[in-house]
């Protein structure tokens, strides 16, 4: 594991809490003492995950996952220990004192792709909204409907016609080839013509406000690209990143709704409409990925695609994929309009706000629109209207709320509610849902009354590392029988080793068992294993070597008795009998010692 200075992580800590870093993903409110939220790591609907800025851990009480800020930053953006560290030290305005040529090559491409873009954007908002050659674009804006205000807020641009304005505006500028090459700006064919020409330039904005990306809608009206985006690039995923996202964000944190759009002209109509909450997928069909990201700032989503057929199959897998992470979904229509976009051109914002007031949830929406597919009137119709909806059954993870979703949906089919259920056990096939990760429904609550004694020391030791030396020399981990135990004992001895063990980060980035992690991720945020460490430890000690000297009592008696039955010579007789009396008095000496600690 590289190393990062203790400095580091002391300032980061020091200048950042840890509700800092997490309200950017969560909404946290405060009870009893602590701050709580919605767990990002599972599906809930009731608050169980909890910060605590004195300690600078979080822990959620029902997947059992915990640990610090930099644990928080590694878990929400897949990243490692170390990318972490430096996510959270620019955060923070930490300097890193340490980082690898590699590391650091990559640091600098991110870094100088993040400048460029947001740069870039700035050079195509100028020439949207200050040049002659942009004058078309705006006669186009204009044309749509979209106020001078969304240019603004979504720093709207054009990319001129000039096939070689592009590399020789950034050339000049020293950008070198290979960064262009990998910039996702130009041509693979032709490196140095751009992929962008005579378009009206959206820029993709991540959550945090970087420019990482473009969309771009053709101008000419002779592509057959209509809009294309950018390639995948190294700050760069469309499947991580929802256009409108950052410009939606103050709204879904306090609605908790988003607006799940088709096309970047609806997200601006409805913003321009008063609906900042609205955001659309880039190029793509909703995705796990983007409902998760989305899933961390609210707790509710309405699906307004296009009334086309292919708009009515993306609304579905859409909803499948809501429902399936827990977020309540519903569906919005515009009637005659094929989008929002469109109402607002031909008929203005109020009309768009009139369109959008009743709102249909969503497997309502999904029974109705098989209705209108299928005869329910013949058992044929009724069976393919439940394999329709049947999706979004498989992907509702509370039995109470599948068993009304069945229930409303036998009312419609005019058949007994059993007769579905029957159905629906009978051809039930399990579906992964991505609630958890592998292996953590197995995790268990940490209950300090209910562990061994073993790891009940090992836990406490972890909480106050500076005794560790002085308890390595009294106990060895083959005293221990406790796996967890066990494990914890080599994290301590190699931490020590390593001189790594001040922080607790590292610690956690030291075991790879997530019950052990979960354990001790949760005894950092228990007062129990801090107070009188020294008289716990010397207790749990105590008891684990009177049970070590009962294993050599024991062992000590079979040998005695095998050498008196198998005429062992007098001095090796002597010598089990010496050990006999030393082990029993050891024994006495800590059962008198234990009865006192009583």
């Amino acid at each position: 594991m590289a190393k990062v200075s203790e400095s580091v992580l002391e300032q980061i800590k020091a200048r950042i809490p840890i509700s800092e870093v997490v309200s950017d993903y969560v909404t946290l409110s405060s009870r009893g003492g602590r701050l709580w939220g919605l767990c990002p790591f599972h599906q809930e609907k009731t608050a169980s995950f909890s910060v605590v800025d004195e300690q600078g851990f979080y822990y959620c009480f029902s997947c059992k996952k915990g640990g610090s800020m930099f644990d928080f930053v590694m878990e929400m953006e897949k990243v490692s220990f170390i990318e972490s560290v430096k996510i959270l030290a620019k955060k923070a305005g930490v300097e890193l004192e340490e980082e690898s040529p590699e590391d650091k090559r990559s640091r600098d491409l991110n870094e100088t792709l993040y400048d460029l873009y947001d740069k870039i954007a700035g050079s195509f908002h100028f020439l949207l909204t200050s040049s002659a050659q942009g004058e078309h674009a705006r006669a186009y804006l204009r044309e749509r409907n979209v106020s001078e205000a969304m240019w603004e807020k979504f720093n709207l641009g054009y990319a001129p016609q000039d096939g070689s304005w592009l590399y020789s505006f950034l050339a000049k500028r020293h950008y070198s080839e290979e960064l262009l090459a990998k910039s996702g700006l130009f041509s693979q064919n032709n490196p140095t013509y751009p992929l962008f020409r005579d378009r009206l330039m959206f820029p993709i904005r991540s959550w945090q406000g970087k420019t990482v990306a473009f969309g771009g809608r053709d101008l000419t009206f002779t592509s057959k690209a209509k809009y294309i985006n950018s390639p995948e690039t190294a700050i760069y995923s469309k499947k991580h990143h929802l256009f409108g996202l950052y410009e939606s964000l103050d709204t879904i944190k306090k609605e908790q709704k988003a607006i799940l759009c088709e096309g970047n002209f609806d997200v601006v109509a409805l913003h321009q409409s008063g609906f900042t909450n609205a955001m659309a997928p880039l190029g793509t069909s909703f995705t796990e990925e983007q409902a998760k990201l989305l899933r961390r700032y609210c707790t509710s989503v309405e699906i307004l695609f296009d009334n086309d057929r292919a708009g009515q199959s993306a609304t579905a897998k859409a909803l499948v994929i809501a429902q399936n992470i827990g977020m309540e979904n519903s569906v919005l229509t515009l009637g005659s309009a094929k989008d929002a976009s469109e109402l607002v051109q031909h008929e203005g914002e109020q009309a768009l706000k009139r369109a959008l007031q009743q709102p249909q949830q969503g497997f309502r929406y999904l029974v109705n629109n098989a209705v209108n597919q299928y005869d329910i009137l013949t058992p044929k119709g009724k069976t393919a209207v439940f394999n329709a909806v049947r999706p979004y059954l498989d992907a509702t993870a509370s039995s109470i709320e599948k068993q009304d979703l069945i229930k409303g949906l036998a009312a419609v089919l005019n058949v007994d509610e059993s007769s579905i259920l029957d159905d629906y056990s009978r051809n039930a096939t399990p579906v992964a849902k991505p609630v958890a990760a592998a292996g953590e429904m197995g995790v268990k609550p940490l209950n300090p009354a209910t562990i061994s004694v073993d790891l009940y020391a090992m836990l406490t030791l972890v909480n106050n590392r500076e005794l560790y030396l002085q308890t390595r020399y009294k106990i060895a981990v083959e005293d221990l029988e406790d796996a967890e135990a066990e494990a914890l004992y080599n994290v301590l001895e190699e931490a020590a080793r390593e001189e790594v063990g001040k922080h607790d980060e590292y610690i956690l980035q030291m075991i790879d068992d997530e019950q052990l992690r979960s354990d001790v991720a949760a005894s950092f945020t228990m007062e129990e294993f801090k107070l009188a460490p020294q008289r716990v430890l010397n207790e749990a000690v105590n008891r684990i070597q009177l049970r070590t000297y009962e294993k050599k009592r024991l062992s000590n008696k079979r040998l005695l008795d095998i050498s008196l039955l198998d005429g062992t010579g007098d001095e090796g007789i002597e010598e089990l009998l010496r050990e006999k009396t030393e082990i029993d008095a050891k024994i006495a000496r800590l059962r008198k010692t234990l009865e006192q600690d009583i």
